[in-house]
């Protein structure tokens, strides 16, 4: 039951960060309709300094508004920026938790044999002298050494299982 609550855990942490992915580009959505509209503003701005121009007058009420308006998105963009990093935030620290989670719950492995016999049946590696796999039970035969032979064109000792000799070449039949 512990591996199907772990496996739970993981789907729902899968879960979580898609949902964190998708809010976090909904909220760089609207950072980018924020932008557009402060884009929107500032082209206003500029349309009505140039009719201002074109017209000889020099007010500067009319721009006090737009600067107004570009200060609201501004804050609005601040906000939102504010959220996606509480929302990253919020989602490496339950990384963090899985994490140490799994550690404490983290089934013991067999320790690593560096040399030893393989089983022919399931492939684990067993310690030597084994004689049946610790896995699955399967009796492990203990491979004989490879006989040698010698190579009758230049006389090296060539192990029987190779099809040339490893010093001249020469094909064994």
């Amino acid at each position: 039951m512990a591996f199907l609550d772990k496996l739970g855990d993981f789907a729902r942490n899968i879960g979580d960060k898609a949902n964190d992915v998708i809010e976090v580009t909904k909220l760089n959505s609207k950072i980018s309709s924020e932008k557009n509209a402060i884009t929107e503003c500032m082209w206003r701005i500029g349309e009505y300094y140039y009719k201002k121009h074109q017209a000889g007058e020099a007010d500067d009420s009319g721009a006090a508004e737009l600067y107004a308006v570009i200060d609201g998105h501004n804050k609005t963009i601040a906000d939102i920026q504010a959220e996606i990093a509480r929302i990253q935030a919020e989602s490496a620290a339950q990384a963090q938790a899985a994490q140490s989670n799994q550690a404490t719950f983290a089934i013991p492995l067999a320790a690593p044999v560096a040399k030893g016999i393989t089983c022919p049946s399931c492939g684990k590696v067993n310690m030597p002298g084994t004689k049946f796999c610790f896995e699955c039970g399967c009796k492990l035969e203990i491979p004989a050494a490879p006989t040698e032979r010698p190579c009758p064109d230049c006389g090296a000792q060539v192990p029987a299982t190779n099809k040339f000799c490893v010093k001249c070449g020469y094909k064994f039949e």
